[in-house]
């Protein structure tokens, strides 16, 4: 499904509720996850949580001014897109919360500026908002 960010903005709040019923899915569960690949799309959606649940995987992301630290999920999901958005004409887009159960503060555009890829836990990326 092909996503358009012509309705969200910068600084603006929005659930995945919300963002869902924008991008035209049928509901939140399917931009559920913390990476999300719209299909047909040139999209790589982050969704980021500092304050986690107690139940949920700890990975130790840091938003702080326009650069994210941030550990990548266990599968290695989309790493390779993410390190080669930019040669391939992909976006990669981040929204960003302080605590988990809050709505997602739109952020901007992101490019990786560092990483450190592993197979035996989260890889860690460091990327700069560029806006």
């Amino acid at each position: 499904m092909s996503i358009s960010f012509i309705k969200i903005s910068k600084g603006a709040t929005y659930s995945r509720k919300t963002l869902a019923e924008l991008w035209g899915y049928i509901s939140y569960h399917a931009i559920a996850r913390g990476v999300v690949t719209p299909r047909g799309s040139n999209k790589i959606v982050l969704f980021v949580t500092e304050e986690k649940q107690s139940s949920a995987e700890q990975y130790a992301d840091r938003l702080s001014g326009s650069i994210l630290e941030w550990e990548g999920p266990t599968d290695h999901f989309a790493e390779d897109r993410m390190l080669n958005a930019e040669i391939n004409g992909e976006e990669i887009h981040l929204f960003h919360r302080e605590r988990h159960h809050s709505d997602f503060t739109y952020c901007g555009r992101l490019k990786v500026s560092h990483h450190v890829l592993r197979t035996d836990g989260p890889s860690q990326f460091k990327f700069q908002l560029i806006y």
